[in-house]
């Protein structure tokens, strides 16, 4: 397991950096791999919404084949331990000791960050929910469904979700309920999405199968 000192009661009330700035001293080092360790052990109980980029960047800015299914199991692990409360990421061992070369990583900052400062200009801390917690929970469970679309092997569904994702990690990382709440909004909308392509995809097999 990954041990980071020690846990913390919640996720931080207000905001510390802002999530562009993390992701930029996540890709400046000189080490050749970046791990999964490495990436918590920089952010303590800030690495929820971070991570939450880094997985689901991939599949809105790299469009990258395959990709889902390397992004959407971690993005699960992530989604249910926010969804149980816990203050900060856990991992076993070896999915911590996984590792990217720094310029793969790099490349996914490069791409993300000048998305999220656009953001990150009109996000502030307002209107978050009295109930950290359970805001919290609303987003991990959120997240947990959207992480099961991207799993799926479902073409050109992922992109939605994927988005849907990111912006309830800003609206997490900025505790800005403007963002959390655009960001349910479109979780929705990537749930009727992705449903009406299984019905559509269903009805055509049988068709198929019954013709």
């Amino acid at each position: 397991m990954t041990h980071i000192d020690e846990p913390l009661p919640l996720l931080n009330r207000q905001p510390g950096r802002r999530l562009s700035e993390v992701l930029r001293d996540l890709q400046a080092g000189d080490a050749a791999r970046i791990s999964v360790g490495d990436i918590i052990a920089a952010l303590r109980d800030r690495s929820f919404a971070p991570l939450m980029v880094i997985f689901a960047a991939p599949n809105v800015f790299l469009f990258i084949p395959g990709s889902s299914v390397f992004t959407g199991l971690p993005l699960m692990v992530l989604a249910v331990q926010l969804a149980l409360g816990r203050p900060d990421v856990w991992l076993p061992r070896w999915v911590a000791a996984r590792s990217i070369e720094r310029s793969a990583f790099a490349r996914i900052v490069t791409v993300t960050v000048p998305y999220v400062e656009r953001i990150e200009r009109l996000a502030r801390p307002r209107w978050w929910p009295n109930s950290y917690l359970l805001a919290e929970r609303v987003i991990g469970l959120a997240t947990l469904i959207l992480a099961v679309f991207l799993f799926l092997p479902i073409p050109f569904a992922n992109g939605l979700p994927a988005l849907s994702i990111i912006m309830l990690a800003l609206g997490l990382s900025e505790r800005d309920g403007y963002w959390f709440a655009a960001g349910l909004v479109l979780s929705l909308a990537s749930t009727a999405l992705v449903a009406g392509m299984v019905f559509l995809g269903g009805f055509a097999v049988l068709e198929l199968l019954f013709r």
